[in-house]
């Protein structure tokens, strides 16, 4: 495959995913609805965290709590998107069989898919940091945005969340129902696991060995450094700048080929199974 051929495959499962996700209203009531939906779940949470601390003084667990939950929204709609695309072309369209047989690579096909819902969590996530200055007051950075540092980790935690993505969506072809309960209980999992709301010394310990293997987990403390500096609580203190990166680089290298291994098996075994034809009508 071409590259030309690559991004034309992109932009048209692109507007497949637009068509179908966001087919019910006009794109700008639906971008508003998209920027109301993590607004509140952040403001939900930075609540909740005063009622029970009851000191609006210190904003260093809010700038910790801001920038965790900004980079959740990546994790929450990568893995919706591409654990919905497969079930949503399989039993509510009945397509997934054509889809499958087109002269695209399946992960190819989520990456477009997923990537309409990754440009409305860039919209929340601009949403998310913009209430904590805005409405909260926590300053950024004095020496301003590390914006490099802010967009490699980007890069870099993408690629290792559609990796990832691949994996569930790999696991969704074996799968005939209830396909929406792995989406959000794997993304709940790495809620917690990833350092996204909770430093992982106060997590337990199967939780803490999870989530030093996410790569997720180290973007998230990149972005708490890049935006505001020294004054957020990070997910692991004890690892400096150089070390982030390095885990960084190493974890979405290692899952990026696992997600390839993964699919290439569940791909056999759908296809042994019957699995791509299968229609439920659940």
């Amino acid at each position: 495959m071409t590259i030309r051929h690559f991004i034309q495959a992109i932009k048209t499962n692109a507007k497949l995913g637009w068509d179908q996700e966001g087919n019910w209203a006009p794109p700008l009531l639906y971008l508003l609805f998209a920027l109301i939906a993590p607004i509140s779940g952040v403001l939900m949470l930075v609540f909740m965290y005063l009622v029970v601390k009851k000191d609006t003084s210190d904003p260093s667990f809010l700038a910790f709590l801001l920038a965790g939950s900004a980079m959740f929204l990546y994790i929450r709609t990568i893995f919706s998107g591409s654990g919905y695309a497969v079930i949503d072309d399989r039993e509510h369209y009945k397509i997934l069989r054509y889809t499958y047989i087109v002269p695209v690579p399946f992960p190819i096909q989520i990456v477009g898919r997923v990537s309409v819902k990754l440009m409305i969590s860039i919209v929340g996530m601009i949403a998310t940091i913009s209430v904590g200055k805005i409405f909260l007051g926590i300053p950024f950075r004095p020496d301003g945005i590390l914006w490099g540092q802010f967009a490699g980790s980007l890069g870099l935690g993408l690629i290792g969340l559609y990796g990832m993505g691949w994996m569930l969506a790999s696991v969704m072809l074996l799968l005939d129902r209830m396909g929406w309960v792995w989406a959000e209980g794997v993304s709940g999992i790495l809620f917690l696991a990833g350092g996204a709301i909770i430093p992982l010394s106060m997590l337990p310990w199967p939780m803490v060995w999870l989530g030093k293997i996410l790569p997720m987990t180290y973007w998230a403390d990149l972005w708490r450094i890049s935006l505001y500096g020294d004054l957020p609580v990070l997910a692991q203190p004890n690892l400096s700048v150089p070390q982030l990166w390095t885990w960084l680089i190493t974890l979405t290298i290692i899952w990026f080929v696992v997600s390839l291994i993964w699919y290439s098996i569940c791909d056999r075994l759908a296809r042994k199974l019957g699995r791509i034809e299968l229609e439920s009508f659940y």
